[in-house]
């Protein structure tokens, strides 16, 4: 029983009063702050509380030249819009909050047993993955497509084969097994890029392609086989040859041009296309770069590349020319 004299029960009192007071005030204030935020949305003049996300920023391509993780990441992006396709003459893609801008034609740069090598773009969704898992979900074209630029192997020149003959095709010749680090001449291999390819600095991110090529020189028909690395053909190059339905030198289609090279169209025959005309190095000399497709005429030649750009040549299976092969991330 408490008493007038104990003034303890009021101070409990007061002290609830008070608590009361405040969270009133606090609700009161929080019910305001919805109130300003809705009307200033509903006005204009805010943007009522709501976050708004942050503009990506435009990053130059030339800040990641050589920065193939990111570049992997990009390939990702490219595999998820289904609007890019192989006649894609630019993307753009927000990777990491950073937004690019990738074009073919944009060079950028491998290094090859320590030495900076040129590559070039050659276009988006143009090659037929051999493993549709590789970015995750299921798609069925490698993301970009790129070629060297420079030789891969500098002033080192290689042959396609050890002996005068193109039978077979691509898929029989010495070059595509020493590229990729294959044992045998099967269409489909398995397991990591090996050979010459293991010496590269992206080698870990260049994906597997089927790659269409001309076992018989002379009979217009194709097979595929599966390569990390593989030389370029006539028809990948130009749309134009000796005869109707040809390219170049070589009897038929062994997959169609290149976005870089529709851009850059110029006829087999065109002698000084400066766009095809590939170096030992940056600072280096022109020579001839050798092609996958065999020569219509003979069963001992392959396709190349004249160091003047001309498209319209075929050369000894064992001759040397620059190694310049296209690759997919």
């Amino acid at each position: 029983m408490y008493t007038m004299g104990d003034n303890s029960i009021f101070k409990k009192a007061q002290e609830a009063k008070n608590k009361t007071e405040e969270a009133v005030k606090n609700e009161q204030e929080y019910m305001n702050s919805i109130d300003n935020m809705v009307n200033e949305y509903l006005n204009g003049t805010g943007n009522g509380g709501i976050s708004t996300p942050t503009e990506p920023t435009d990053e130059p391509i030339e800040n990641i030249k050589s920065d193939w993780a990111t570049i992997e990441k990009i390939a990702k992006e490219i595999a998820k819009d289904d609007t890019i396709t192989s006649e894609t003459e630019e993307v753009k893609v927000v990777v990491d909050g950073k937004r690019y801008t990738i074009k073919p034609g944009d060079i950028f740069e491998a290094e090859y047993n320590g030495e900076i090598k040129r590559v070039r773009v050659l276009g988006f969704k143009h090659d037929d993955l051999v493993n549709k898992a590789v970015y995750g979900g299921n798609h069925t074209k490698a993301s970009i497509s790129f070629e060297f630029l420079d030789f891969m192997t500098g002033t080192t020149y290689k042959s396609m084969n050890g002996s005068s003959t193109n039978s077979g095709g691509w898929a029989n010749t010495q070059m595509r097994k020493d590229l990729n680090g294959y044992t045998t001449n099967a269409a489909a291999q398995s397991g990591a890029i090996g050979g010459l390819g293991a010496n590269l600095s992206n080698k870990s991110y260049i994906k597997q392609v089927a790659k269409t090529y001309i076992p018989t020189y002379n009979t217009a028909s194709t097979s595929t086989c599966n390569d990390y690395l593989w030389l370029l053909a006539s028809s990948e190059i130009v749309n134009s040859g000796y005869q109707s339905g040809a390219y170049g030198v070589a009897i038929t289609s062994e997959g169609s041009q290149y976005m870089y090279y529709q851009k850059n169209a110029t006829e087999a025959y065109d002698a000084g296309s400066t766009n095809r005309i590939k170096k030992t190095s940056s600072s280096g000399s022109s020579n001839h770069w050798g092609l996958r497709s065999p020569g219509y005429h003979y069963s001992s030649t392959f396709c190349y590349v004249s160091n003047d750009g001309d498209v319209a040549y075929s050369g000894d299976a064992s001759n040397t020319t620059g190694v310049a092969p296209g690759f997919c991330i």
